[in-house]
C-alpha cells in the first residue's frame, strides 16, 4: 500500500519503522497507534490520519482473518517508510494469497443498509485511501 503527498518524487525512501507482529488481533490496537503517530508526525490532517490508519487496521485484519484462517501464531511485517515527499506502507504475510477477483478495484456503490453485511469493502477502502495499492503474492 503507498500513499503520496500531492507531489511526486523519485528519491529513495527511508525504512523508518520496521515491526513483526504476532497475527493476534488484540495486537492490532497497538500497531493502529503506532501508525497514527507515524503518519502525524509526517504532516498529514487528522482526517487523513484517521483514514490512513483505518486502510492499514483492514489490510492487517485481512491477513489475520483470510490469509491465515484466523491463525494467532503466525506473523506479519510491518514497514513504514518515507522521503520528503512520500510515504509508503508495506504489510507482508506468508499465508495464503487473495484471489484476483477480490483485490481487483471494483466501483463501490454505498450500500443500503438493508444489504449491508459484514466484510468485502477493506480492499476498496485502501483503494480510496492510498494512490497506490499493490498486493503481490509469494511463496508461502
Amino acid at each position: 500500500m503507498t500513499v503520496r503527498w500531492p507531489h511526486y518524487g523519485t528519491r529513495a525512501m527511508h525504512d523508518d519503522i520496521k515491526v513483526e507482529l504476532r497475527s493476534a488481533p488484540k495486537l492490532l490496537r497497538g500497531i493502529r497507534g503506532l501508525v497514527r503517530c507515524y503518519v502525524a508526525d509526517q504532516g498529514f490532517s487528522d482526517e487523513r490520519c484517521d483514514e490512513i490508519v483505518l486502510a492499514v487496521d483492514e489490510a492487517c485484519t485481512n491477513s489475520i482473518r483470510h490469509a491465515y484462517g484466523g491463525a494467532t501464531d503466525r506473523t506479519l511485517d510491518l514497514v513504514l517508510r518515507s522521503n520528503d515527499v512520500a510515504l509508503e506502507v508495506e504489510l507482508r504475510d506468508k499465508g495464503r494469497p487473495a484471489p484476483w477477483e477480490v483485490i481487483d478495484r471494483k466501483e463501490v456503490k454505498p450500500p443500503s443498509l438493508e444489504d449491508l453485511t459484514p466484510g468485502g469493502l477493506g480492499i476498496q477502502l485502501m483503494y480510496s485511501v492510498f494512490d497506490k495499492v499493490t498486493f503481490t503474492p509469494g511463496e508461502h
